[in-house]
C-alpha cells in the first residue's frame, strides 16, 4: 500500500478513497487467504493458558510426533 497507494489516491475522489484502499488491501491479501485455504497447513496449534494442542492432518505424523515425545509428560493421545 506504501509503494502505490501515492500513484493512486490522486486518481480517485476523496469519498470513495477509504473503500478502495479496502478492495486494494483485500486484493493483495487473497492469494495469502487462498492459499490457506485450499492448502492448509498440515499440523495446527492452539495455545491456551495451561495446554497446548497439537491437531493433525495425517494420523501418521500425529503418532510419529507422539513415539518421538513419549517421554514428555505432557503427551497424551485422543
Amino acid at each position: 500500500m506504501w509503494l502505490v497507494w501515492p500513484y493512486v489516491k490522486d486518481f480517485i475522489s476523496i469519498p470513495f478513497r477509504h473503500w478502495v484502499a479496502v478492495a486494494m488491501l483485500l486484493v493483495c491479501a487473497s492469494p495469502y487467504i487462498l492459499w490457506e485455504i485450499f492448502f492448509p497447513p498440515c499440523i495446527d496449534i492452539t495455545a491456551y493458558r495451561d495446554s497446548v494442542d497439537y491437531e493433525f492432518q495425517s494420523p501418521d505424523y500425529a503418532y510419529e510426533f507422539a513415539d518421538l515425545n513419549q517421554d514428555a509428560p505432557w503427551v497424551k493421545i485422543s
